[in-house]
């Protein structure tokens, strides 16, 4: 199994830190590798990015894509659909932003705001976000402060312009189309109580993907259940793992 790599994409404004509590058990079973978004510049930086770590990486491959990184991991297994092997989506979508056939995304006005909010005091802009992650029950346990902990000591940061093009990008990315083209085995985790990305997103791309799939929705959990429920998250992680590591 050492021979097999996970390749991680987090979400907008997150680092490898926030995977840490899954990370050290994942990687008993295979290689794992993570990316970050800081210092895009455009927003065909994102694909570039993950295009070149895909390509450079030696044998099995599975994706993990959470948030924004789902977008990026649902283009690159319609691109690349024999170098993957699997793919695992942790709050993910296909399309991030409102409009005629996807009524449970964010509306775009929003995210406009929040570019604007960005622009002017950006350390506040992050915080809200990230309580915004945290169900109501997580907050009570405390663990949006456990996040923010983690973030001030480990997060090396971003630039303003790179996270105001990380959101651009969120409002512009569109994998709808790509996705019955997908055959790409699929685990799909999601939240009840997620606030970014609505459970809806997952549902929708579960009803529409091209190959089998797995669709987990985690109760009273929010946008970040691999850091509030590790132990629940790896352990449906390694089953999907293995039952395509052995089985397939």
């Amino acid at each position: 199994m050492k021979q097999s790599t996970i390749i991680i994409f987090p979400g907008w404004g997150m680092e490898k830190a926030a995977f840490h509590p899954i990370i050290k058990s994942l990687s008993t079973m295979c290689n794992v590798l993570c990316t970050d978004w800081r210092g895009v510049k455009e927003l065909n930086d994102f694909k570039e990015r993950a295009i070149q770590l895909l390509t450079s990486t030696q044998g099995t491959v599975y994706l993990m894509g959470w948030s924004l990184g789902s977008l990026v991991t649902l283009e690159l297994a319609s691109l690349y659909p024999n170098k993957i092997e699997g793919l695992i989506l942790i709050g993910g979508t296909s399309r991030f932003t409102n409009d005629v056939h996807n009524t449970f995304g964010w509306e775009q006005r929003i995210v406009e705001r929040m570019k604007k909010q960005l622009q002017r005091n950006k350390e506040k802009t992050l915080t809200a976000f990230y309580n915004a992650m945290f169900a109501k029950s997580e907050k009570e346990e405390e663990f949006h402060h456990q996040f923010v902990e983690v973030a001030q000591r480990d997060y090396q940061g971003d630039s303003t312009h790179s996270l105001l093009t990380g959101l651009d990008y969120l409002l512009q990315k569109d994998v709808r189309m790509q996705l019955n083209q997908i055959q790409t085995p699929c685990l799909l985790i999601h939240g009840r109580d997620d606030q970014i990305c609505l459970p809806e997103s997952s549902s929708f791309i579960a009803e529409r993907i091209g190959g089998k799939v797995q669709l987990c929705i985690l109760e009273k959990a929010g946008h970040i259940p691999f850091f509030t429920k590790p132990q629940q998250c790896t352990q449906l992680i390694e089953e999907f793992l293995e039952k395509e590591l052995i089985y397939d």
